[in-house]
């Protein structure tokens, strides 16, 4: 989805709608930040006033607002419903995948909830698949929250850094250019799975998931107990 608008020219021959403005704000992003999206700029670039902008979208809160909506609908839609294990999987990368197509978004997502519609409806789906899976109403919320905060921060080691989000130099890095009491440490990073994110994220999805299901056996026990 990147490039979604070309920058060159206006949209004034084009009647203006939130599609397009969404789209061409997400191609603004993609290429310059977060930071060098403004109402006036891209009011400029559809070749309209900022006037007949702000008819459309209210502030650029109310445009962030929109862009996470419209990219969590074209998210790839899921096919497992049924089993929460293989839901899980599925859901964990298909939002890797969203996210790692526009990563100038991710000071978006992370200073942002994304409370949208589709949102929403994803969160309401997963909670009723881990509850009709046998976990319980105290558990699952929490179940979610973790799990995106998972994807969340591995797309962000992932992509190292982006536009609006500083990062400092990775600690490990810097100790292999010196002489250093750390000789796990400069073991185990010459592995070429350390950049492996492919795999690393599959490992830790499915660890995390392999854990979930000893939770949900410990639910099967208090259900015997209370029996």
């Amino acid at each position: 989805m990147a490039n979604i608008v070309s920058l060159g020219g206006g949209m004034a021959a084009t009647k203006l709608c939130k599609v397009k403005i969404i789209q061409l704000a997400i191609t603004i992003i993609d290429q310059q930040g977060v930071a060098c999206l403004t109402m006036r700029g891209l009011a400029q670039k559809l070749g309209v006033k900022a006037a007949s902008l702000y008819n459309h979208v209210e502030n650029k809160a109310a445009l962030l607002d929109m862009i996470q909506g419209y990219l969590y609908n074209h998210m790839a839609q899921l096919k497992n419903t049924k089993d929460w294990d293989k839901h899980l999987i599925e859901l964990g990368h298909a939002t890797r995948q969203g996210l790692l197509m526009h990563p100038n978004m991710l000071a978006v997502f992370v200073s942002r909830p994304t409370v949208t519609e589709a949102s929403l409806a994803q969160a309401e789906q997963t909670l009723g698949i881990l509850l009709q899976a046998g976990f319980k109403h105290h558990q699952v919320l929490m179940i979610f929250r973790n799990f995106n905060v998972f994807i969340l921060g591995h797309v962000l080691a992932e992509v190292g850094p982006t536009v609006g989000l500083e990062q400092k130099e990775n600690l490990a890095d810097s100790f292999m250019r010196d002489e250093h009491p750390y000789p796990l440490l400069d073991k185990a990073n010459r592995y070429k799975n350390n950049t492996n994110f492919d795999y690393g994220f599959k490992v830790g999805l499915e660890s995390l998931v392999a854990g979930l299901g000893l939770l949900l056996k410990e639910n099967g026990k208090e259900k015997k107990n209370v029996k």
